[in-house]
């Protein structure tokens, strides 16, 4: 995330060099107006691509300026076209091919274990009573990363503050997963995209990623009962 703010701040000091004869920084008032804009404009799709590697920086800001020059190298049809191709096509294929490599070699561990679903998992400490009912909650500690390691999510990043949630509210992989681990205890679990976020992916994970999540159980609020 911390590239895409930069990226942003880079797209937007374009803007704000083309009204103002290379300056850097926001004295007019349009000088704000093109900050504004490109923050507006660049930011979702930035921060979208911030989840993959190697962008070319100095190739999103020439294709601003070819913009502004009106010597754009791409037609909005081609690089719809190509995008459409990228993202539904080419990068869901990658993302796939590299989830199931990585799945093949944690399977092949000693101590990890694979349920029918799909789902992966190893017990790092036993706990005590287990959640039984999807309609359950849970209290824990986690942190979730891609399969390279990076972390996409944490109660660490929330000063190691609990998160609270019904196991019917999850993703599969958790609603399973929280059934195999007792109360007070550790487990790490691997999950194909088809228990996780699956063709679509969401904010920071490709389509078709393999997630990883290491939990702690600190408590279990069972469902109460039907009447």
């Amino acid at each position: 995330m911390k590239k895409a703010i930069v990226l942003c701040l880079m797209l937007g000091m374009v803007f704000v060099s083309c009204g103002t004869a290379g300056s850097k920084k926001m004295v007019t008032e349009m000088d704000s107006v093109s900050y504004a804009y490109s923050s507006l404009q660049f930011a979702p799709n930035i921060a979208y691509l911030d989840t993959m590697e190697n962008l070319n920086v100095d190739l999103i800001i020439q294709a601003i300026r070819d913009a502004v020059a009106g010597k754009s190298k791409m037609t909005p049809e081609d690089a719809n076209a190509f995008l459409n191709d990228y993202f539904s096509v080419r990068l869901p294929a990658r993302a796939l091919k590299e989830s199931e490599e990585f799945l093949a070699e944690i399977e092949s561990r000693e101590g990890v274990v694979k349920t029918e679903s799909g789902l992966l998992y190893e017990i790092i400490e036993a706990g005590g009573d287990k959640p039984t009912n999807d309609a359950d909650t849970v209290k824990v500690l986690y942190t979730g990363t891609l399969p390279d390691g990076t972390v996409f999510d944490s109660t660490a990043n929330r000063n190691d503050e609990p998160a609270t949630f019904p196991l019917n509210g999850v993703i599969s992989a958790w609603t399973e997963g929280m059934k195999l681990v007792g109360k007070g205890g550790k487990i790490k679990l691997y999950a194909p995209a088809s228990l996780a976020y699956g063709e679509r992916g969401t904010q920071g994970i490709q389509p078709n990623q393999a997630l990883v999540f290491e939990v702690e159980l600190l408590d279990i609020m069972p469902a109460a009962p039907a009447e």
